[in-house]
């Protein structure tokens, strides 16, 4: 089986986030919700790995934590794609050799990239996810600006997209009161 790459950073259902893990390590840092990822440990993980876009910025310009992403050049995404199609068919080869050998998943996922994808399940009241929408999804109405990386925005955004038709008041009062958690 060949590992596949997707540009598409999330695919948002009610019920559960398919993301890379390097998307899940950005929800992870708020521990404001409760986090059930389903287990390379337990079950064989799919060649699925994530490459970004075209449309995805990829140049930093300034410094860590006061920079910006500027788009990159036509060599630059044919690099990026280039790579990271060979490290995860290398890596993916090895984790299927590792498996075939008899070598225990929770062993041979170590050598598998943060990009490939997975699934969780997320827990949060509103007060959390409105906490949570107000870092992860840039928005010029904010009250205070965020500056998310382009994955986790695009999580945070279909999360709120569903909440806003679950919850259509809370989520017009949050609008209102300039993206704030109560």
């Amino acid at each position: 089986m060949h590992p596949s790459v997707r540009r598409k950073a999330t695919d948002f259902h009610a019920d559960s986030i398919c993301a890379p893990i390097f998307v899940f390590r950005e929800f992870m840092r708020h521990r404001i919700a409760s986090y059930n990822e389903e287990s390379g440990r337990y079950r064989e993980l799919k060649p699925l790995f994530y490459t970004p876009s075209s449309d995805r910025p990829l140049v930093q310009i300034g410094k860590p934590g006061a920079y910006r992403l500027v788009p990159g050049t036509s060599d630059q995404f044919s690099l990026i794609e280039k790579e990271v199609r060979e490290t995860c068919t290398m890596a993916y080869a090895s984790y299927r050799r590792m498996l075939d050998s008899g070598i225990a998943r929770e062993l041979a996922r170590s050598v598998l990239p943060l990009n490939i994808y997975s699934t969780m399940y997320v827990t949060m009241n509103a007060r959390a996810l409105m906490n949570f929408l107000s870092l992860r999804v840039a928005d010029p109405t904010s009250k205070f600006p965020s500056f998310p990386q382009q994955e986790i925005q695009q999580v945070a955004v279909a999360m709120e997209n569903h909440w806003s038709t679950l919850m259509p008041l809370t989520h017009q009062a949050f609008q209102e009161q300039g993206r704030v958690a109560p």
